[in-house]
């Protein structure tokens, strides 16, 4: 099948939210929008996402992240690369500036801590905020958007994603990954996010999204943080190993040397 790649592949912008519900969602602005993309395109997306066995993924091991990740053009299937291609291209920029009220998005081409992701059980991804400054680009990420590709998704399986307040002392939303399903979210110094519990899929299943994610020049107020800072929730073990691992993880020199830290340490 040929898909689509412009914003035709969408299957129904008459059913996005409005501006002024995504600004007022809390506990920051975001917006859920399910189905997505148009069914058949969804499905053939879904269809090609590689296994986590393929040779394509770069693994995080850490007591704060279990995933697999893969941003290379070279080894993304087509129609996947092709696909996060337009979620960048100038019309899709706009479709979600005019939903989020974000002048000026810029894409980030090589895709910098986005692409395909993919959490095999007991998988997870700590609570965290995102890097505020693009380390090569220099721009300030202002946008994420995550499209879930989990067909017959059992919401017991767990690995929703959470959305935290700012002063991180309770969850406010859970968002299941449910097939086709689109999250798109403002990233800033409020917005703590993750899916911190395990995943608890039969083997042989995994948690498929694809990530993309939004940038503008610089705010004057913008804090410089290059990597994401992870952070414990209420109850969480405050183990001296881990609050060091996470000191660790939000720093640009020492970030690559933490993310496959042995499970021991946790």
């Amino acid at each position: 099948m040929g898909l689509v790649m412009d914003i035709d592949a969408f299957n129904d912008l008459t059913k996005w939210p409005s501006p002024d519900s995504y600004r007022n969602a809390q506990p920051f602005p975001h917006a859920v929008i399910d189905g997505f993309l148009r069914p058949e395109i969804a499905a053939e997306l879904a269809a090609t996402f590689p296994a986590p066995s393929a040779d394509c993924w770069y693994r995080y091991a850490n007591p704060l992240e279990r995933k697999l990740a893969c941003n290379l053009p070279g080894k993304v299937p087509s129609q996947i690369w092709e696909t996060l291609t337009m979620f960048n291209s100038v019309k899709c920029r706009q479709l979600f500036s005019d939903l989020t009220g974000i002048e000026g998005l810029e894409a980030d081409h090589d895709f910098h801590g986005g692409g395909m992701h993919c959490i095999e059980p007991g998988g997870k991804l700590d609570v965290h905020v995102d890097y505020s400054i693009h380390p090569h680009l220099g721009l300030e990420r202002r946008l994420n958007l995550i499209l879930y590709l989990n067909p017959s998704w059992d919401q017991s399986w767990g690995g929703e994603l959470q959305l935290w307040d700012r002063d991180m002392k309770g969850c406010v939303q859970q968002i299941a990954p449910l097939f086709n399903r689109a999250v798109i979210f403002d990233t800033g110094e409020g917005s703590f996010h993750g899916h911190p519990d395990a995943l608890r899929c039969p083997v042989g299943q995994t948690r498929k999204s694809l990530a993309v994610y939004y940038l503008t020049d610089p705010r004057p107020e913008a804090i410089k943080r290059y990597r994401a800072r992870f952070v414990a929730r209420p109850g969480d073990s405050m183990d001296p190993q881990l609050e060091e691992l996470r000191r660790l993880r939000s720093g640009l020199a020492t970030s690559a040397n933490v993310y496959r830290v042995s499970e021991k340490s946790e």
